[in-house]
């Protein structure tokens, strides 16, 4: 279960977090509020795209999932984001989505979420450092 810090990682344009969950999730929004995708700029959407690659890289890398889930709904947060999950075999709810009907007690022992936050806040800062000086 997450135990570390709610943000991972914020700059002008995005901030990504951590979802409350026993499966490695995060989510990526683009600090303005846009309600559709189409309506995010095109130098932001390759920024949120970067930001999405970044995130199911290191999650592969770090926890080694059996898949790695993404989704954007907005139906409860109309703004864009794009949930990141990193699915085992064990968890609560898979082959179904994470919102869907819960399969069995989920045992997912996947490492340390704390070492993973400060991976990925560290990829994203190197990732976007000259994009957030312009």
């Amino acid at each position: 279960m997450i135990s570390c810090r709610f943000m991972i990682y914020q700059d002008r344009d995005i901030f990504v977090e951590w979802e409350k969950s026993e499966i490695p999730w995060v989510k990526i929004f683009t600090k303005k509020p846009y309600k559709e995708i189409t309506e995010v700029p095109e130098r932001l959407r390759s920024k949120l795209w970067k930001a999405y690659e970044l995130t199911e890289k290191e999650m592969i890398s770090f926890f080694r999932p059996c898949k790695i889930n993404m989704a954007s709904f907005g139906n409860y947060v109309p703004r864009v984001h794009i949930h990141v999950m990193a699915r085992f075999d064990n968890d609560t709810f898979f082959p179904e989505p994470v919102w869907g009907r819960k399969q069995r007690q989920g045992s997912v022992e996947c490492g340390d979420f704390e070492i993973f936050e400060k991976l990925l806040s560290r990829a994203f800062m190197e990732a976007f450092a000259s994009v957030s000086r312009d």
